[in-house]
């Protein structure tokens, strides 16, 4: 008879062995979620100096356009809409603010840029990048970054004012994500990986993205309420940490998955591989 502890070495042997196996490994080699958590506060202290300079700069009759963002995106109201309203409010003397806003934004942003950076090279199995052109990837990323969320919410906002806007903010978000997080770990990686390599990194963080913003619509006003009532204006703080530590784990397993599909030898990852491979003549 075969030791208990023997079959389940085979079982372990065995499951490592599989794509998901490997992806789970490479996801604890990588300390993912300590990654994650290491980007979700990287975001949020480059998140809350942009959202300030937004507020600042914003017209007259528009100092609540970022409040009101939040709570149209989360379908917020009662206490927790208050709480987030007061928490964006237009600050007072908005220019010195602004100016202190733009530079801690500038050094946080490229802080959470290299992090990125870091985990696309270390999914990849890259070396990192040095000298000049490495940090001029580091600040183009970034730009790509605050460019479509940017251009994602000038399309938003034209598209509300049509019927049927819902029919039309699903493509549009799903068509930004998706060469949104192609570009990036393009840039951040130097263009040493192909574009349509990336392509699966594209596909699945935009639909995990997806999925998980329809699901935060359904928890988070009853998250940030009850957070508001407990603690006040830090529970809508709270409430963020928490959304972007879940948008940051999104970010890093599929970074693992995405990388591991690349170099698996299975039929489907080789197939998709051979459609996504350049054709003779094609530049990287």
């Amino acid at each position: 008879m075969i030791p208990l502890s023997q079959n389940l070495k085979e079982i372990t042997r065995r499951l490592e062995a599989t794509f998901a196996g490997r992806c789970v490994s490479a996801f604890i080699d990588l300390r993912g979620i300590d990654r994650a958590m290491v980007i979700a506060s990287e975001a949020l202290t480059a998140l809350i100096p942009l959202l300030i300079l937004v507020s600042t700069f914003a017209p007259a009759d528009r100092r609540d356009v970022v409040s009101q963002s939040f709570i149209r995106k989360f379908h917020l109201t009662g206490s927790a809409a208050e709480a987030v309203t007061e928490v964006f409010a237009r600050p007072a003397g908005g220019a010195s603010v602004g100016a202190l806003s733009v530079l801690i934004l500038v050094f946080s942003g490229l802080s959470l840029a290299r992090r990125m950076q870091r985990l696309y090279l270390d999914a990849w199995h890259l070396d990192p990048l040095s000298g000049v052109r490495g940090s001029f990837n580091t600040f183009l990323g970034l730009a790509a970054l605050v460019i479509d969320i940017g251009l994602l919410a000038l399309a938003r906002s034209l598209v509300r004012a049509l019927p049927f806007d819902w029919l039309f903010s699903l493509p549009i978000s799903l068509v930004s994500g998706f060469l949104l997080w192609i570009s990036i770990p393009w840039l951040l990686l130097d263009g040493r990986v192909q574009w349509r390599r990336l392509v699966p990194t594209g596909v699945i963080a935009t639909i995990c993205a997806s999925v998980y913003s329809l699901v935060a619509t359904v928890y988070m006003p009853e998250q940030m309420e009850t957070y508001s009532e407990r603690y006040g204006l830090f529970g809508v703080t709270l409430a963020l940490v928490g959304w972007l530590l879940v948008v940051s784990l999104i970010l890093v397993a599929a970074t693992v998955v995405a990388a591991e599909f690349d170099r698996s030898q299975g039929v489907f990852p080789r197939w998709v591989q051979a459609r996504l491979s350049p054709t003779k003549g094609d530049a990287g």
